[in-house]
């Protein structure tokens, strides 16, 4: 391996050792929001963190507060819009100026985040926290830390624990649908069905309007709220007539994935079923979803062909169809 010609050059060179740290920063900074699956970008930190303290601000406020450039601040304006997670408008006051605020979607995307942010910053604190007090030699010794152990490894020791896997089913609170809760159903399920497939226009439609598609339409929506990390699942029964309701959209955020959140909003979604007018409680699902088809064997639902062949049509993506039967649920539990 070669010597580290930047050592030679000493002082000299801080410019670039700064540089240099700053890239391997940002690159493991993509890497936890890669692990937890979300697409965002690190350069977007700072103008996502203002926006959730500040609310609303200009573009130029925003230029001044971060330090950056009003193109670059701009080009990020662009991309948070296209990602639907800022809004971008004329100033009421004066419609030379436009302002920025977050999304409804951008809300709860920045709510997400948090425990993430959380973990980040007590790593960042702990690779800090191992220099000296001499700059330059901290700097040194803060390079050094984040090569023996990087960001992305720290923040993810430090999340298990904001986590906490030893959760009872009491600390984990279920709550109905309520308007406010729509864009967290929208992002907790993106999240899983693109990460596997690709949304159908059947998924953006009850996404985007859950409260139209399923609400109204007789169906039942609820979330899984962690004591720490937030809103992290959701669930929902869409009635589909004669006594028939599907169980869909169920998905646990990354970020609480191994804490049996799912398992047990499934079981709370089973035991309110039973107090509606229920004939069938169906599921449809890809072979993929082996350890999601192996919770719901778990739970008292069987494969069964005439469910496929009445309802499968659904999703382009179906090809298991299962069908809830209390016996087997009984036995399991």
């Amino acid at each position: 391996m070669h010597e580290d010609f930047l050592d030679e050059l000493g002082e000299l060179a801080l410019g670039s050792r700064l540089k240099r740290v700053s890239e391997k920063m940002l690159a493991d900074a993509a890497k936890v929001y890669e692990h937890f699956g979300m697409a965002i970008q690190p350069k977007w930190f700072t103008l996502l963190a203002l926006l959730d303290k500040k609310h609303t601000v200009s573009v130029v406020e925003a230029s001044e507060y971060l330090g950056l450039s009003q193109p670059a601040l701009s080009q990020f304006c662009r991309q948070l819009s296209a990602k639907e997670l800022i809004n971008v408008a004329a100033d009421k006051s004066d419609s030379r100026k436009k302002v920025i605020q977050l999304s409804a979607k951008g809300r709860v995307q920045v709510q997400v985040m948090k425990p993430i942010w959380s973990a980040v910053n007590l790593a960042a604190i702990e690779l800090s926290e191992q220099s000296n007090n001499q700059f330059y030699q901290a700097l040194l010794l803060f390079e050094a830390s984040l090569a023996e152990k990087s960001l992305l490894q720290r923040s993810q020791h430090h999340f298990k624990q904001l986590a906490n896997t030893q959760l009872s089913e009491e600390q984990i609170n279920i709550i109905e649908f309520k308007p406010t809760l729509a864009s967290y159903f929208d992002v907790i399920n993106s999240q899983w069905i693109e990460e596997m497939f690709v949304l159908e226009e059947v998924d953006k439609r009850v996404l985007r309007y859950p409260q139209k598609n399923i609400i109204e339409k007789g169906g039942k929506i609820w979330f899984a709220e962690h004591p720490s990390l937030g809103i992290v699942g959701t669930c929902a029964l869409l009635n589909k007539g004669n006594g028939a309701y599907e169980l869909t959209k169920m998905g646990v955020l990354k970020t609480a994935r191994g804490l049996k959140v799912g398992e047990i909003l499934l079981q709370h979604v089973i035991e309110q079923a039973q107090s509606l007018p229920l004939n069938c409680l169906f599921l449809l699902t890809n072979a993929k979803c082996e350890a999601a088809i192996h919770l719901y064997e778990k739970n008292g639902f069987v494969h069964d062909k005439e469910i496929m062949d009445s309802f499968g049509r659904s999703y382009q993506r179906c090809d298991v169809a299962m069908r809830w039967t209390q016996e087997d649920f009984a036995t399991n539990l």
